[in-house]
């Protein structure tokens, strides 16, 4: 019985300090309060405004794979490349753009007053960096051709004896 008590209090806790966010007319809800605006282009493209109207981070939708889709089917990834406006920073995540936002919210990179704070946005790039991009200029900086030279055919049987 105490065991069960203890889940649902933890459970009611856990629910209750969870912030809810919402995207809604070219707007970004934390627990029904405005933090952010948005403007969508290109379909998958993002744009995060703060509340200013300066645009600080933009969401540009990577496509490697033949799918639309985030996690595609022929091993190619697509995903997410997050750039902090004016930071020169950049992050790459493998996930849909509200919970791209979550993400971002719960690191707190963004002030109160809608600037950054670069000590946490250094955090972030830290923990996500950019794997896909990292991963995809290496597999094409070290390519080696291989030129095959295939000598005429000749008609009859070959055979080899010793070396």
């Amino acid at each position: 019985m105490k065991k069960i008590i203890t889940i649902l209090v933890l459970l009611i806790s856990f629910f209750s300090f969870s912030q809810k966010i919402k995207l809604k007319k070219e707007e970004v809800f934390v627990d029904d309060v405005v933090w952010l605006k948005y403007e969508k282009s290109n379909g998958f493209d993002l744009s995060l405004i703060n509340l200013s109207g300066e645009e600080i981070i933009f969401l540009k939708f990577v496509k490697q794979g033949s799918d639309n889709m985030i996690f595609s089917r022929d091993g190619k990834p697509n995903y997410f490349e997050i750039s902090f406006l004016g930071l020169n920073k950049k992050i790459e995540i493998r996930n849909f753009d509200k919970e791209i936002i979550t993400i971002i919210y719960k690191a707190k990179v963004i002030k109160e007053d809608g600037t950054f704070d670069e000590e946490k946005v250094n955090r972030l790039v830290e923990k996500y960096g950019t794997p896909y991009s990292d991963e995809s200029n290496k597999t094409t900086n070290n390519t080696n051709t291989i030129i095959i030279k295939e000598e005429p055919r000749r008609s009859g049987i070959n055979i080899n004896l010793g070396r």
